[in-house]
């Protein structure tokens, strides 16, 4: 009987430091400014639409769609039917399809951040239409 409650304590010691953890871990997160983030990834989108690296053909994104794009209907809600592709594309397979097709780069891979912050320059250029 002894050794039960022991163990019993021991366990009950283990749960209370495993939800002391988890409420810990809770609290840093809530410490992140989403819209600061967003901000940071915005301005990091803005510098790669500018950036030659991303093909091989010296153009940047921003050779096609000056100013991020504000004339044309890259902040247009997505996904749609887009034309160039002759398909229905995100915005993301949007951004891909612009690097492999005129600046002749690689595709970015989906959870990659920079395609992350390429998306996320693009939609804030103007706001999405319904």
């Amino acid at each position: 009987m002894k050794k039960a409650l022991l163990i019993l304590a021991g366990l009950a010691l283990l749960v209370f430091i495993f939800s002391l953890s988890f409420s810990q871990t809770g609290e840093q997160e809530t410490k992140v400014d989403p819209k600061a983030e967003l901000a940071k990834s915005i301005e990091r989108g803005k510098a790669l639409f500018n950036d030659k690296s991303l093909g091989t053909t010296g153009q940047t994104c921003n050779t096609c769609h000056p100013n991020g794009g504000n004339f044309d209907d890259l902040g247009c809600k997505y996904p749609k039917y887009w034309g160039m592709a002759k398909k229905v594309m995100t915005l993301s397979q949007v951004v891909n399809w612009c690097i492999v097709n005129p600046l002749k780069g690689k595709a970015l891979v989906w959870d990659d951040q920079k395609l992350t912050d390429l998306t996320a320059y693009c939609a804030s250029v103007k706001p999405a239409k319904k």
